[in-house]
Protein backbone atom coordinates (compact mmCIF):
# COMPACT_ATOMS: atom_id res chain seq x y z
CA UNK A 1 0.00 0.00 0.00
CA UNK A 2 1.25 3.46 -0.88
CA UNK A 3 0.29 6.64 0.97
CA UNK A 4 1.43 10.00 -0.32
CA UNK A 5 0.71 13.50 0.93
CA UNK A 6 -0.53 16.54 -0.93
CA UNK A 7 2.20 19.22 -1.06
CA UNK A 8 0.07 21.59 1.04
CA UNK A 9 0.10 19.24 4.05
CA UNK A 10 3.15 21.16 5.27
CA UNK A 11 0.92 24.27 5.52
CA UNK A 12 -1.48 22.21 7.63
CA UNK A 13 1.35 21.28 10.01
CA UNK A 14 2.32 24.95 10.38
CA UNK A 15 -1.27 25.80 11.35
CA UNK A 16 -1.17 23.03 13.96
CA UNK A 17 2.12 24.14 15.53
CA UNK A 18 0.52 24.96 18.91
CA UNK A 19 -0.39 21.29 19.42
CA UNK A 20 2.20 18.84 20.80
CA UNK A 21 2.67 16.23 18.03
CA UNK A 22 0.64 16.62 14.83
CA UNK A 23 3.29 15.07 12.53
CA UNK A 24 3.83 12.11 14.83
CA UNK A 25 0.05 11.63 15.13
CA UNK A 26 -0.35 11.51 11.34
CA UNK A 27 2.63 9.17 10.94
CA UNK A 28 1.18 6.80 13.56
CA UNK A 29 -2.19 6.82 11.75
CA UNK A 30 -0.45 6.15 8.41
CA UNK A 31 1.32 3.09 9.91
CA UNK A 32 -1.96 1.78 11.31
CA UNK A 33 -3.71 2.40 7.98
CA UNK A 34 -0.98 0.52 6.07
CA UNK A 35 -1.33 -2.45 8.42
CA UNK A 36 -5.11 -2.60 8.61
CA UNK A 37 -6.27 -1.17 5.29
CA UNK A 38 -9.33 0.92 4.59
CA UNK A 39 -11.86 -1.66 5.77
CA UNK A 40 -10.30 -2.43 9.15
CA UNK A 41 -8.95 0.96 10.22
CA UNK A 42 -11.40 2.45 12.74
CA UNK A 43 -13.29 5.72 12.26
CA UNK A 44 -13.11 6.01 8.45
CA UNK A 45 -16.19 7.35 6.66
CA UNK A 46 -16.93 8.25 3.07
CA UNK A 47 -16.96 11.99 2.42
CA UNK A 48 -19.98 12.80 0.27
CA UNK A 49 -20.26 15.50 -2.37
CA UNK A 50 -17.33 14.55 -4.58
CA UNK A 51 -19.19 12.68 -7.37
CA UNK A 52 -17.14 9.76 -8.70
CA UNK A 53 -14.02 10.40 -6.61
CA UNK A 54 -13.47 8.22 -3.56
CA UNK A 55 -12.83 10.71 -0.76
CA UNK A 56 -12.70 9.52 2.85
CA UNK A 57 -12.39 11.23 6.20
CA UNK A 58 -10.97 9.75 9.36
CA UNK A 59 -10.21 10.73 12.91
CA UNK A 60 -6.63 10.63 14.12
CA UNK A 61 -5.98 10.15 17.81
CA UNK A 62 -3.61 12.89 19.00
CA UNK A 63 -0.36 11.65 20.49
CA UNK A 64 1.15 13.30 23.58
CA UNK A 65 -2.24 14.79 24.50
CA UNK A 66 -4.80 13.55 26.99
CA UNK A 67 -7.65 13.69 24.49
CA UNK A 68 -9.80 11.11 22.79
CA UNK A 69 -10.13 10.78 19.04
CA UNK A 70 -13.23 13.02 19.00
CA UNK A 71 -10.97 15.93 20.02
CA UNK A 72 -8.21 14.81 17.69
CA UNK A 73 -7.25 15.56 14.13
CA UNK A 74 -9.18 15.05 10.94
CA UNK A 75 -7.48 13.51 7.93
CA UNK A 76 -9.12 13.59 4.50
CA UNK A 77 -7.72 11.36 1.80
CA UNK A 78 -8.51 10.12 -1.70
CA UNK A 79 -8.34 6.53 -2.86
CA UNK A 80 -6.49 6.80 -6.19
CA UNK A 81 -6.60 3.05 -6.88
CA UNK A 82 -6.76 -0.17 -4.86
CA UNK A 83 -3.37 0.32 -3.22
CA UNK A 84 -2.68 4.04 -3.58
CA UNK A 85 -3.97 6.86 -1.38
CA UNK A 86 -3.33 10.60 -1.31
CA UNK A 87 -3.75 12.54 1.94
CA UNK A 88 -5.40 15.84 1.00
CA UNK A 89 -6.01 17.64 4.30
CA UNK A 90 -4.78 17.18 7.86
CA UNK A 91 -6.43 19.54 10.30
CA UNK A 92 -8.27 20.03 13.52
CA UNK A 93 -11.63 21.58 14.27
CA UNK A 94 -10.98 25.19 15.14
CA UNK A 95 -8.41 25.56 12.35
CA UNK A 96 -11.18 25.45 9.74
CA UNK A 97 -14.32 27.32 10.77
CA UNK A 98 -17.02 24.96 9.59
CA UNK A 99 -17.59 21.90 7.45
CA UNK A 100 -18.16 24.02 4.32
CA UNK A 101 -14.68 25.56 4.71
CA UNK A 102 -13.20 22.07 4.96
CA UNK A 103 -15.06 20.92 1.83
CA UNK A 104 -13.90 24.02 -0.08
CA UNK A 105 -10.30 23.27 0.93
CA UNK A 106 -10.64 19.66 -0.21
CA UNK A 107 -12.05 20.73 -3.59
CA UNK A 108 -9.24 23.25 -4.03
CA UNK A 109 -6.64 20.58 -3.35
CA UNK A 110 -8.33 18.16 -5.77
CA UNK A 111 -7.69 20.44 -8.74
CA UNK A 112 -4.88 19.15 -10.99
CA UNK A 113 -2.92 22.42 -10.82
CA UNK A 114 -2.44 22.05 -7.06
CA UNK A 115 -0.64 18.68 -7.29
Amino acid sequence: MEISRHPDIEKDFRKLNRFPAPKESLEAWERLFCLKGIKETPAIDICSGFSARKIFKARVVPLKENLGKSKGYRVVFEQCDEASYLILVFSRHGIYYNEMDLIALIKKRLTPSSL
